[in-house]
């Protein structure tokens, strides 16, 4: 009992040095060190694996000729209706590259949702992180030192330009270290009965990881192996608990930490493959050489539902989409 009521004050005084860290400039340092060791331990924030339980039915549009050809596996989903309604392949484990990032985005927004955590500021000071991102092919966002970054910032980093850090160091910030929050994505799909096995959090295979340090989850070339169809249902995961991430994921720049953050979603306004019927306003994209261009999108066209769709390995990632949400739309059983 005695310890319980420890905790508590604890809890409780280190709430009142965070909000006096928002008006003054942190004189309760200390505090926010005590509170952050309370909100990462085994006692603390734990993830609800149940949370958002939906289930997902199939009736998929009879097709021909309309098949996405240049994808190795690709999917459409009525979001609203939780239906499967186009499936190529779409059971199919394959490799997705950063699209897995969808999976660490969703328990990094459910923790932060949780605990309010978003202005928490995440520890980024390992070096394999910092080496990731200055690294010329698979960086992009910088972990400058002396600099503090918030779970916002590099929510905003891992989803607007793919960051790689960003999303690694999402997930040690939830779970503690890399390897539990991995453990966390694989025990989040089997709450959710998907076809999924991940072995990282940014979606890099473990050839690319381990001159970072980071290839601590299976074997050497083990890569993030999952199916398109139980992609789509993390995005629509994602959405169900955040909507607000389909405003962030259409902004085709972004500002953080004086870095300008490009977005690679061609389909979005003023980018080449943008078209305006189509309502595209997201949501996540990837590639690495082993999976090759992915891509999800999410549409809602005025009095229709939302599409998310999915193309995975498809070197016309952009137009394919494009093909696909327009295939969805007009269907005579089409999205009401």
């Amino acid at each position: 009992m005695k310890k319980s009521v420890k905790r508590l004050t604890i809890i409780f005084v280190a709430a009142i040095g965070l909000g006096a860290y928002e008006q003054f400039n942190n004189p309760f340092s200390f505090i926010r060190q005590e509170y952050t060791k309370i909100t990462n331990s085994k006692q603390g924030y734990q993830p609800d694996y149940q949370q958002d339980s939906q289930t997902y039915k199939t009736d998929l549009i009879k097709v021909s000729q309309d098949k996405v050809k240049n994808a190795s596996a690709a999917v459409a989903l009525d979001s609203t209706k939780n239906k499967v309604v186009y499936s190529q392949n779409g059971d199919k484990k394959i490799k997705v590259a950063s699209l897995a990032k969808l999976m660490t985005l969703y328990l990094a927004i459910q923790k932060a949702e949780k605990t309010n955590g978003w202005n928490q500021v995440v520890d980024t000071s390992n070096k394999g992180l910092k080496k990731l991102g200055d690294d010329v092919e698979l960086g992009g966002f910088k972990f400058k030192d002396g600099h503090k970054y918030t779970v916002t910032d590099l929510y905003k980093a891992a989803l607007v330009q793919s960051s790689n850090n960003a999303a690694i160091a999402l997930g040690q910030w939830v779970a503690g270290s890399n390897v539990k929050f991995v453990k966390m994505m694989n025990e989040q799909a089997k709450a959710w009965h998907l076809d999924a096995t991940f072995v990282s959090s940014s979606g890099l295979e473990n050839s690319d990881l381990a001159k970072f340090g980071y290839a601590q989850v299976g074997g050497k070339d083990d890569a993030n192996m999952i199916s398109a169809k139980s992609i789509a249902i993390i995005a629509d995961h994602v959405l169900s608990i955040y909507p607000k991430a389909i405003d962030d994921a259409k902004q085709v720049y972004e500002k953080v930490d004086g870095q300008t953050l490009f977005n690679e979603n061609s389909l979005l306004p003023g980018r080449p493959f943008y078209d305006e019927s189509l309502h595209v306003d997201g949501l996540k994209t990837g590639y690495t050489v082993a999976a090759g261009l992915c891509l999800v999108a999410t549409a809602q066209q005025p009095g229709k539902d939302r599409v998310i769709t999915v193309v995975v390995n498809d070197y016309a990632e952009f137009s394919d989409t494009a093909k696909l949400i327009k295939l969805v739309n007009n269907h005579d059983s089409s999205l009401k």
